[in-house]
């Protein structure tokens, strides 16, 4: 006991101004530290971003260009829900179809449009176009939520998915811009993916539960494209500073 009692004695404690060097040297270390963790962590999530766009491309690629390629008037499809889905009826964007005329998106009266299946079928791609009701939250279902809002005669609030008008053969159609998503289970269905990627939304999964933060689509230029799940506006394209 005696020698214990000795040798704490003779031990020495920390200065204040020990501490407060330590202190010090911790915050500047932390100061670089936590930055760069998180800088490597958002470029791991933009790189894992990426792949999954080159894996989806090159999938979409391959359907379009495989030689049992399913031909709409003789051209190739992609595989988008334009293949299969028709286009809204009038009845489903507009509560009363007896309604005076009114403008859903663009300059143009879908009164006086064509109800039909997308009359492109999938041999072109778009941008699906989304407008919120300035609350920030996207409402309602991937199967449901569309622009039939209407607040009165003649007066629609354009709210959710949109329609696009498309011509062909001089006749004018309206078609829900939803026809532009990739359905992923063409793809898994063809092996062209191992699996539906953990960043598809479920806009992408018919039948699958798909919980990622993208929704695939194809360009008019082919190319693939996504927006943000939660609240795909126009300015939520491409990476979002979120993986999967």
């Amino acid at each position: 006991m005696r020698n214990i009692r000795k040798l704490l004695k003779g031990q020495k404690g920390f200065t204040l101004i020990e501490l407060v060097v330590v202190i010090a040297i911790l915050g500047v270390l932390a100061a670089v530290s936590v930055p760069l963790i998180t800088n490597y962590l958002g470029q791991a999530k933009e790189r894992a971003y990426n792949n999954d766009v080159k894996m989806v491309q090159a999938a979409v690629d391959a359907y379009y260009s495989a030689p049992d390629n399913t031909r709409f008037i003789g051209q190739r499809q992609y595989p988008i829900y334009g293949m299969d889905v028709a286009s809204s009826t009038l009845s489903d964007l507009l509560d009363d179809a007896t309604e005076a005329s009114v403008d859903l998106k663009g300059n143009y009266d879908p009164l006086n449009a064509v109800n039909h299946k997308n009359p492109l079928s999938g041999t072109v791609g778009g941008n699906p176009v989304w407008t919120d009701d300035a609350d920030g939250i996207r409402s309602g279902t991937p199967a449901t939520d569309n622009e039939e809002n209407v607040n009165g005669p003649g007066v629609v609030t354009p709210v959710g998915w949109h329609v696009v008008l498309v011509t062909r053969q001089t006749k004018d159609y309206y078609v829900d811009t939803r026809d532009y998503i990739i359905d992923m289970e063409k793809l898994t269905a063809k092996g062209l993916l191992d699996g539906v990627p953990a960043s598809a939304a479920a806009d992408n999964c018919p039948t699958e539960t798909c919980t990622g933060s993208y929704i695939y689509y194809v360009g008019s230029d082919g190319k693939v494209q996504t927006l943000l799940a939660s609240f795909p506006e126009a300015d939520k394209t491409g990476f979002q500073d979120v993986h999967p």
